[in-house]
C-alpha cells in the first residue's frame, strides 16, 4: 500500500481562538486544553504510524513559523490560506496532485484504522467523507483521478445538514464513498 497522505487542519492552540462553542460552554481555559489535547492526541497517533504522510495545515498562515515548538517540531506545516473552511480545505486538496485525506485536529476517537480504511475506498472512489455525528464531516478523501470543481458553495458550515450541502454540489459523474460516523469538537 502505498503511503497514506494526511493532513490534519488545525489552528494554532491559544486561549482566545477556536472552538466558540465549547468554550462557551466549558470556559475560555478548559476549551483550549481540551483542543490542544485532542489535537496531540491526535498527531501522536499519525506521527508513530509509517503508513502515514503526515502534515498539518496551519490557522493563521503564520503560524508556519510560530507553531508552537513543543508540537511536533519536525512535522512540516502548511498554511490554510484565506477564506472559509471550504476554500482552505479547497487550497489543500489543489496542493499537489496526489490523493489525500484531509481531518480536523478535533476527533475525539480518531484511530489510525479509520484513516487506513477510508484510504483504501479512495482505490475505488473520487471522493470519501467521514460524516460526524452532527451533520458535518470529520473526514474529506480525494483520489485525484478526475479533474473535480470547487464543491463548497455557500454552504452553512454550522448547520446540521452540512454534508448534505456538500454533496448536492458534487456532479454525477464523480464518485462518492463514506468512511465511519464520528464525533468532533465544535
Amino acid at each position: 500500500m502505498k503511503k497514506i497522505n494526511l493532513y490534519i487542519f488545525s489552528r494554532r492552540p491559544e486561549i482566545s481562538v477556536g472552538k466558540v462553542r465549547l468554550k462557551k460552554k466549558v470556559g475560555k481555559i478548559i476549551g483550549a486544553i481540551i483542543y490542544l489535547y485532542n489535537l496531540l492526541k491526535t498527531i501522536r497517533i499519525f506521527y508513530k504510524d509509517k503508513r502515514i504522510n503526515l502534515k498539518i495545515c496551519v490557522n493563521p498562515d503564520k503560524a508556519t513559523k510560530e507553531w508552537p515548538r513543543y508540537i511536533f517540531p519536525k512535522i512540516e506545516r502548511i498554511p490554510q490560506g484565506k477564506g472559509d473552511i471550504g476554500i482552505k480545505m479547497w487550497n489543500i486538496i489543489n496542493y499537489d496532485e496526489k490523493a489525500k485525506i484531509i481531518i480536523g485536529g478535533d476527533i475525539q476517537n480518531i484511530r489510525s484504522q479509520y484513516i487506513i480504511d477510508a484510504w483504501k475506498k479512495l482505490k475505488d472512489l473520487d471522493i470519501v467523507f467521514g460524516p460526524s455525528e452532527d451533520g458535518g464531516f470529520w473526514l474529506i478523501g480525494v483520489s485525484k483521478i478526475k479533474k473535480l470543481n470547487f464543491i463548497f458553495h455557500n454552504l452553512d458550515w454550522s448547520a446540521d445538514n452540512t454534508l448534505s450541502q456538500v454533496i448536492l454540489q458534487i456532479p454525477p459523474n464523480i464518485s462518492v464513498g463514506f468512511a465511519n460516523t464520528l464525533k468532533d469538537i465544535d
